[in-house]
């Protein structure tokens, strides 16, 4: 772990985090949409995120558990029976919130909305998601828009419906959740349109809508977050491209994918993540600031009309 993931390392990561909270504490008061009331429920889900980063600060004892040498049968069995003891000790038991539902080397990310916490496993705190020694517009392109979306999965279509302590109760006023709901079906429609392969498999709007939220409002959350943390620092462009271009593509680079069409079309009936592509291509032409930062014009096919954009945060 030292040498994977030092501690200079999550100190880096913890940081884009806490911006990104901050941040996203600044959308939530701004946003003209949403009234008072449910603006104080949503500030006080947000203030109770449990951040999880990199690796537990207790590790799982696994003292009791027998391993023995070239016979995985026993092996998994022993493991198995492990794990199902440790589940049952929990009954009637007070939840154990230190608990993480991924190991540390796993290159992946999660929003548990019972719990209200968002958690990023060492695994994924590496190149191309999060490169220590890459500069701020990378990191918050990539990494942190992953961390932005995790975030929002916690007010997404599903994770909305949750408290701030984990509890499911409808803390939004009608007339807030009916313009939630309106700009959530404008992603639908917009993703439904999305095909892959060929011009009759399309993208499933609803299926994928929660992830594309989690997309459309991290990559937002993770922008501006950036913008801040650049401050007044000079705009210096790298290879020819500038901190806002290099955030574009860092988000463009991490899912970057080739798969055969027959897994594509299985992939799109049955993934709630959109294909790599309209991962990309979706929730960036819904940005203007995508559209100033490449010098876009109206009617370039990565900008969507006005009319048809969503704006949540």
């Amino acid at each position: 772990m030292k040498r994977t993931f030092p501690p200079e390392a999550k100190a880096r990561a913890v940081a884009i985090v806490e911006n990104l909270i901050a941040e996203f504490r600044q959308r939530i008061q701004g946003t003209a949409w949403m009234s008072d009331p449910t603006k104080r429920e949503a500030l006080a889900k947000l203030d109770a995120f449990g951040r999880k980063i990199g690796y537990p600060d207790q590790w799982l004892d696994y003292s009791k558990l027998t391993i023995v040498a070239d016979d995985y049968f026993t092996n998994a069995r022993a493991a198995d029976r492990w794990s199902w003891r440790r589940d049952w000790a929990k009954v009637n038991k007070p939840t154990v919130r230190t608990e993480w539902g991924m190991t540390p080397p796993t290159v992946n990310a999660y929003a548990n909305s019972s719990l209200n916490e968002i958690v990023f496993p060492a695994g994924i705190l590496q190149p191309p998601f999060f490169d220590p020694n890459a500069d701020d517009a990378v990191n918050y392109g990539a990494m942190g828009a992953v961390i932005g979306h995790e975030m929002s999965h916690l007010f997404d279509d599903q994770g909305r419906k949750y408290d701030k302590a984990g509890n499911l109760r409808d803390w939004w006023t009608k007339e807030d959740a009916d313009r939630y709901v309106a700009q959530a079906d404008r992603i639908v429609k917009q993703f439904d349109a999305y095909t892959v392969v060929d011009t009759a498999t399309h993208v499933n709007g609803k299926l994928t809508l929660g992830e594309n939220l989690g997309d459309f409002g991290g990559l937002t959350v993770a922008y501006y977050a950036l913008q801040h943390a650049l401050g007044n620092k000079p705009r210096t462009p790298i290879d020819g491209f500038t901190p806002e271009q290099r955030f574009f593509l860092g988000w463009a680079q991490v899912w970057r994918e080739l798969m055969r069409p027959e897994f594509a079309r299985f992939l799109v009936s049955s993934n709630p993540h959109s294909p790599g592509e309209w991962r990309v291509n979706g929730p960036l032409s819904m940005m203007p600031e995508f559209q100033a930062a490449w010098g876009c014009k109206e009617g370039d096919p990565m900008v969507r009309k006005a009319e048809g954009r969503a704006k949540i945060w």
